[in-house]
């Protein structure tokens, strides 16, 4: 080596690059003026010689080796550094060209960084990540991570052999954030961090803002790249609003229909107006940390169709694997990745799946496996400071955002406001119902007695929140096979199900499912149920108001069957809903009613357009004053079995009235002249005995 590069050399600064412990190897390789030259320095372990090749000047010198590691330097005339390269010869013979990458002073702005750290960088993985970008004209892709108890990162791949010790990245400022701009790359390359802490250890780990590739040798992070999507739903967005009385949820499942247009088409038809995604759709794989980032186009592509049909897209999102919310920046990562499936992908609302797992700290979990909080309890302050967080600012961020809570657990005020100390979620899933409901269904109709409260108790809780009846597609998928009975039986079971979830008060979210040569039948009545809630003040603008709804009898255990009202304030076009859950025709079946008048038969799942045997009529029953149930008067009706039916209340014309009162009066004269006419008879008899 040269003496006069010998006396440029700083020894201490050249050992902890060689030895891969510099987390600012940006201040060290690249080039530094040297009175009126320009030092290069560069370092590529088993490197037998490197040539730096000066683009700008069409000159190449020899770099001399200052240590055999793999560290060499050049000088060369000028302050002024031009386009240059290194021309790498390993000890194998293998001849390489790079450009250096510490040439390029690409960075973070420390604004970026200093949000990070206060939770409030909300689009941060528009920043963190892979990105391509183009510096000095020069195309390649810039890496940015947070990687906490790092002494040293570096990005690895296949364009550095997985070495560590060969691309190093720059420590931003004092954080723990780095990065590196890496010349010429694309990308086809796949990539993960090499991280050394302080004790020496190393190990690697995928970008958590990345997408994922499994190869033959590892799985790997892809680089993002920006893909141009049409999107056609602009006025979709704006125009969009939440309608709390107009909310109607179906639970997709992929494998029954994959085609967006098609589905798109059936929930129109059907008066669905959103779509929820399963959980598995979006893929994230919470366990690796990769996967949140993922740019879909197919899932792009589902969400423009069903805008462009009417129909809001949901998705599910599993926080159940949301550790480490104590930091900051853990909390922001989180809550970036909802805001990018939101705003990227022009989600209308997200269902925070497992939500107890998440307020809790020791959900499923054995005693010794937690820790209290610092009150002793056995709340996740810093989970639910993340739900509220988080709400706060979907909502304000995005207009017409739903926002579920898929939480089974007693926790209150989970769909109170912000403001009021609650979590502020518009909707709550009552899973208990859906557990009881579905294992009613799945009982024979000869015992559902003996659990006929499975079907009633909701009530007993129905206005503390805002629940919606959920009915997941993977809860209900294997249903239609264990409902006891024949084909016809399954098929008016699930009828009768989803007439009676339709018509007790708060929203459902359902996807039952039934074999093709019901499914014309199924969605005719899926239609007019939706049509009865959405044309029904009663019914679609009351769910939450308790003097709307009451039971009629609930105590029918042995007949199975329950009624009840939704009531209208002035009584007229009340409802009453009867459903039976008995495998058995009830004839002339008594149910009291509190208001005198007509009940008129609107909807019932035994239809002919329904798939079933039953033709509706006009002629309305009329109230009988002999009472039942507790009323001052009863109808007698007919039920179908496995059936449910709903009567609207017509209060008596002033004609019916009197032609009422008239044979009313007409009966009680003939009362008088028959009790008259026997006493009468009666007195003659006693007169000719005497």
């Amino acid at each position: 080596m040269k003496a006069k590069l010998y006396e440029l050399m700083n020894w201490a600064e050249i050992e902890g690059i060689v030895y891969s412990e510099e987390d600012k190897p940006g201040t060290i390789l690249g080039t530094k003026t040297v009175g009126s030259s320009t030092l290069y320095q560069t370092f590529y372990p088993k490197a037998k010689k490197i040539t730096l090749i000066l683009e700008d000047k069409g000159k190449r010198v020899a770099m001399d080796m200052a240590d055999e590691e793999g560290f060499f330097v050049a000088t060369a005339a000028g302050k002024k550094v031009g386009a240059y390269s290194y021309e790498i010869v390993t000890k194998e013979g293998e001849k390489v060209v790079r450009k250096d990458p510490y040439a390029f002073s690409a960075t973070v702005d420390q604004a970026e960084i200093d949000r990070l750290y206060e939770g409030t960088n909300y689009g941060v993985y528009k920043v963190f990540g892979s990105h391509e970008i183009e510096v000095n004209h020069i195309k390649g892709v810039q890496f940015t991570v947070w990687a906490p108890g790092a002494m040293r990162l570096s990005v690895i791949g296949d364009f550095n052999n997985w070495d560590g010790r060969i691309t190093p990245m720059n420590r931003v400022g004092n954080s723990e954030v780095f990065t590196l701009f890496v010349p010429g790359l694309d990308a086809t390359c796949g990539y993960q961090y090499e991280l050394k802490a302080k004790d020496g250890r190393i190990s690697v780990f995928n970008d958590p803002y990345a997408d994922r590739e499994v190869t033959k040798e590892r799985t790997v992070s892809k680089i993002y790249v920006e893909k141009e999507f049409s999107w056609n739903d602009k006025k979709w967005i704006a125009d969009r609003k939440v309608n709390e009385n107009d909310f109607k949820v179906f639970a997709w499942e992929e494998s029954k229909e994959k085609n967006a247009v098609v589905l798109a088409k059936q929930l129109k038809e059907q008066g669905f107006n959103h779509v929820s995604l399963p959980a598995f759709y979006l893929s994230s794989n919470f366990y690796q940390m990769v996967d949140y980032f993922k740019d879909e186009k197919e899932v792009k592509t589902f969400v423009n169709e069903m805008h462009k049909a009417g129909i809001g897209v949901l998705f599910n999102w599993n926080v159940a694997f949301c550790h480490g919310l104590y930091k900051k920046q853990v909390s922001n990562f989180f809550i970036s990745n909802v805001i990018y499936w939101i705003e990227e992908f022009h989600m209308d609302g997200l269902i925070f799946s497992e939500l107890a797992s998440l307020l809790y700290l020791d959900y499923g979990k054995a005693e010794g496996q937690w820790i209290p909080n610092i009150y002793g309890g056995n709340e996740n302050l810093e989970g639910i400071e993340f739900v509220k967080h988080t709400n706060s600012i979907l909502t304000n961020r995005n207009q017409g955002l739903i926002l579920l809570a898929d939480i089974d657990a007693i926790w209150p005020k989970v769909t109170a406001a912000l403001e009021d100390g609650g979590l502020g979620f518009h909707y709550r899933y009552d899973t208990a119902f859906t557990r009881d409901l579905l294992g009613y269904l799945k009982t024979d109709p000869y015992h559902r007695s003996a659990i006929h409260e499975k079907i009633t108790s909701r009530m007993g809780y129905a206005y503390n929140e805002k629940f919606m009846m959920a009915f997941p597609a993977k809860a209900v998928h294997d249903l239609w096979d264990e409902i006891p009975g024949d084909e016809k039986d399954k098929f008016n079971t699930i009828k009768a199900a989803f007439a009676y979830l339709s018509f007790l008060p708060g929203k459902m979210l359902s996807g039952f499912n039934v074999p093709s040569e019901f499914e014309k039948g199924y969605s005719a009545l899926v239609k007019k149920c939706h049509e009865l809630n959405s044309k029904t003040d009663i019914l679609a603008k009351e769910d939450y108001n308790d003097s709307n709804f009451s039971w009629v009898n609930c105590f029918q255990q042995k007949e199975c069957t329950v009624s009840f009202l939704r009531k209208d304030s002035r009584e007229e076009g009340s409802l009453l809903i009867v459903a039976n859950f008995a495998n058995d025709e009830k004839e002339e079946f008594m149910i009291g009613v509190p208001y005198e008048g007509k009940y008129e038969l609107i909807f019932d799942t035994m239809e002919e357009s329904f798939g079933g045997n039953k033709k509706i009529t006009k002629e309305a029953i009329f109230t009988d004053e002999n009472g039942w149930d507790g009323y001052a008067q009863k109808i007698n009706v007919s039920l179908s079995p496995l059936s449910v039916s709903v009567y609207r209340y017509i209060p008596f014309t002033e004609e019916e009235i009197y032609t009422i009162a008239e044979k009313k009066a007409a009966k009680i004269r003939e009362e008088i002249m028959a009790e008259a006419k026997a006493k009468v008879e009666l007195l003659k008899k006693i007169r000719g005995m005497k």
